[in-house]
């Protein structure tokens, strides 16, 4: 699989998850077409990503992954 579509998945979720629609891991992977662990590793990347400023959890309530933000 090319880098490029890597890359589109990042931007995929990272867009989802602003909008707060992500679903549940397991639905996110169906959207994707990916394994659920998959899903965990590119949500572990988005958060070395933002280098700790932005968590990213997953809010049940809102059945999505939402940012938070980090005051420090």
């Amino acid at each position: 699989m090319s880098g490029l579509k890597y890359f589109e998945r990042y931007l995929f979720v990272n867009e989802l998850i602003e909008k707060e629609r992500t679903g549940n891991p397991p639905t996110l992977a169906a959207k994707l077409d990916v394994s659920e662990r998959t899903i965990y590793r590119i949500i572990d990347d988005l958060r070395l990503y933002y280098d700790g400023d932005i968590d990213i959890q997953y809010v049940n309530e809102k059945k999505s992954y939402v940012f938070i933000k980090k005051y420090i």
